[in-house]
């Protein structure tokens, strides 16, 4: 079975979005718990959440101390002249509390705001939260549900995913559409006519990479190792991300003298051309350790990516950290 590709479920979601903006919420409001919030959201300010709850707070707080104000200037024989002393306390006392009240409000408001930005990261990012579940009250259930919800939706769209056979971050194939491309591979090399290459693409100091600048950092570096090498193969070749930052190259030669490391070659200066660009605004050159092994009988593919996979592993035991890494057995 096949499934349409992962961007078909973001267009979807954008679809969702647009929906929601049109007509406006409150004509089509059912919750009647949502009336008062729907009357301040049509007056349109304050436009943020934490703006209406100030607002509320602010009239409750200080509407009874005018009309004190207003009592004593028009019920009082002196004026305001006995009880000013008391008034200007009452004021100062009501203003310090007015503030202490905001900044409580936007504390207490953080999981609401942690939440929607959860939410949104997964989204736009597809980079999943990990919002804690143990808080009991309406916040804490919040955020656990919202938990709950992302894990849930992440696995189901990770299932989708393998059935389809494309790897969500890259839209590249995944391991399980590259094993059966390279079966099929690995069968028109016995029949001979053409010459197979597998390459073995490791990202260098990938973890580093990911404790130093974050998880976001290191997809947008996956992406862009992807996006490098599929600039640089040559019409027929392909590539399929393995997992982690692993990939794996299926590579046609039409002569036995032809060798592929031009082909490797040409990917690892495009990768020192174009440093790629972190969510915080650094750059970094990126470098990769590859392993090459050309068909020679190999009875399966598991024995051709094994033979591949350690080509790979003495070509990043026997360079330099942040060296082109090329190995070819």
């Amino acid at each position: 079975m096949r499934l349409a590709p992962p961007g078909c479920y973001r267009g979807r979601v954008d679809q969702l979005k647009a929906g929601l903006t049109s007509p406006a919420p409150w004509e089509q409001l059912k919750n009647k718990d949502l009336k008062t919030y729907a009357s301040l959201a049509r007056i349109g300010f304050p436009k943020s959440f934490s703006g209406k709850i100030m607002l509320v707070v602010f009239a409750g707080t200080h509407l009874p101390l005018v009309v004190l104000v207003l009592y004593l200037l028009l019920a009082s024989p002196g004026g305001l002249r006995t009880p000013l002393g008391v008034l200007a306390a009452l004021l100062i006392a009501t203003l310090l509390g007015f503030v202490a009240t905001l900044f409580a409000l936007r504390a207490l408001l953080a999981p609401v705001r942690l939440a929607s930005s959860s939410l949104k990261a997964y989204l736009d990012e597809r980079r999943k939260p990990e919002l804690p579940i143990g808080f009991s009250d309406e916040a804490g259930r919040l955020m656990a549900d919202v938990q709950h919800a992302l894990d849930h939706l992440d696995s189901t769209i990770l299932s989708l995913e393998g059935l389809s056979g494309t790897d969500h971050l890259t839209g590249l194939p995944n391991r399980r559409e590259g094993e059966e491309r390279l079966a099929k591979d690995h069968a028109r090399a016995k029949r001979g006519g053409a010459f197979l290459t597998v390459a073995v693409v490791d990202l260098n100091n990938f973890k580093a990479i990911n404790d130093t600048h974050g998880h976001p950092a290191g997809d947008v570096c996956l992406r862009h190792v992807a996006r490098v090498i599929r600039g640089n193969v040559r019409e027929g070749d392909w590539m399929a991300r393995w997992g982690g930052d692993e990939f794996v190259l299926s590579l046609w030669d039409a002569s036995v003298f032809a060798s592929p490391e031009a082909v490797l070659g040409r990917i690892n200066a495009g990768l020192r051309r174009s440093p790629v660009r972190l969510p915080g605004g650094e750059e970094l050159v990126l470098s990769i350790s590859v392993g090459a092994h050309r068909y020679a009988g190999e009875d399966d593919i598991r024995e051709l990516l094994a033979k591949a996979d350690a080509a790979m592993y003495e070509a990043k035991r026997g360079t330099s950290v942040g060296a082109r890494q090329l190995g070819r057995q």
